[in-house]
């Protein structure tokens, strides 16, 4: 019986940490996210995506000695523009 106990409590904490990881909420059943809310996280991992590029591109020019400072000035703008769209997009979430 224990076990039984043991095997459904695992269980439940599998389901809830997979549904936190995809949604981001602890919730059994969660909630297909509206429209606004997909295109503030779409944003987000836009910009988490042009920063990893831009941390990327540090790299590459401290152990080549290349120079990148036209990739990570295009990427500077696109993170600008990323970033005002994602204030945007917040504000008419709340």
């Amino acid at each position: 019986m224990k076990k039984l106990v043991l095997l459904i409590v695992v269980l439940v904490g599998v389901w809830l940490g997979v549904n936190y990881v995809r949604t981001g909420q602890f919730s059994f059943l969660p909630t297909s996210p509206s429209d606004e809310e997909q295109r503030v996280r779409d944003l987000e991992g836009e910009l988490k995506n042009v920063e990893d590029q831009m941390a990327q591109a540090g790299r590459t020019a401290g152990m080549t000695g290349t120079d990148t400072t036209a990739d990570v000035s295009a990427l500077m703008v696109k993170k600008e523009k990323l970033q005002k769209e994602l204030d945007e997009a917040r504000k008419k979430l709340h």
